[in-house]
């Protein structure tokens, strides 16, 4: 089974707590982080199965030849396209 960024992250931040407090402290945040960690991935699930949908629906309406032409151009993954749309700060 795999591990989560939080807990890889959880398991090894808390090896040397500096006191009780840390502690504490530590495991609020990183079961909060958890928690949004899921919801995160949940969402990232249900935004990828509807760009799929999406894609397969505008990929049935193409011709053979708008096929090929986009077979041939490169694309982000939907997880990319997710990502990029929902957490990656904009430039200004």
């Amino acid at each position: 089974m795999k591990q989560t960024a939080v807990e890889y992250l959880h398991e090894n931040y808390l090896d040397n707590p500096l006191s009780i407090e840390d502690v504490l402290y530590n495991e609020t945040v990183l079961k909060n982080a958890k928690e949004m960690e899921k919801e995160q991935l949940i969402d990232c699930g249900n935004a990828c199965a509807l760009l799929q949908y999406i894609h397969i629906d505008k990929i049935n309406k193409m011709t053979e030849s708008e096929i090929r032409q986009f077979a041939e151009e490169e694309h982000l993954t939907f997880g990319e396209q997710y990502y990029n749309e929902t957490f990656k700060k904009q430039l200004t």
